[in-house]
């Protein structure tokens, strides 16, 4: 499985605080990656799972104070992809532990079914409707 690299010209919205947790973000869907590299076992998927709905809940929260702060007129729209995030990962933990249809699957590809769906959720958030709010945070002196 590939690696994603951070790459400031296209991931970077310029805001260093947003842009650090979304370096940590990506750190741990790259975790997805070595677990499918060197055959990781289910444990080791819910863990990194575990670290996503942890660490995203933490930068969510982030974000969505600063939403808050600022009065950001897209706040309820990008709380909702927040929240279809984080229950999305609870469900695939969920899932992992107790479904009798996960447990028929390898953890390589559980582990390479999350890997394509939170890279393509990362690019998509991260450069789509993170980037809405950038300009506001910058007036209101963040950088």
């Amino acid at each position: 499985m590939y690696y994603i690299d951070w790459n400031d010209s296209e991931m970077s919205i310029g805001i260093k605080l947003i842009d650090d947790q979304h370096k940590k973000l990506l750190k741990i869907i790259n975790q997805l990656a070595t677990s499918i590299n060197e055959h990781s076992q289910r444990r080791d998927v819910l863990l990194i799972v575990d670290d996503l709905i942890n660490y995203s809940d933490y930068h969510f929260t982030t974000e969505e104070k600063l939403f808050d702060k600022f009065d950001y007129d897209e706040n309820e729209i990008h709380k909702k992809e927040h929240t279809g995030f984080v229950n999305k990962f609870i469900s695939i933990r969920n899932r992992i532990s107790k479904d009798q249809i996960y447990f028929k699957r390898s953890s390589i590809e559980i582990a390479s079914d999350i890997f394509t769906y939170i890279v393509n959720w990362f690019i998509d958030h991260v450069l789509g409707s993170d980037r809405k709010y950038v300009e506001l945070f910058k007036e209101k002196g963040l950088h």
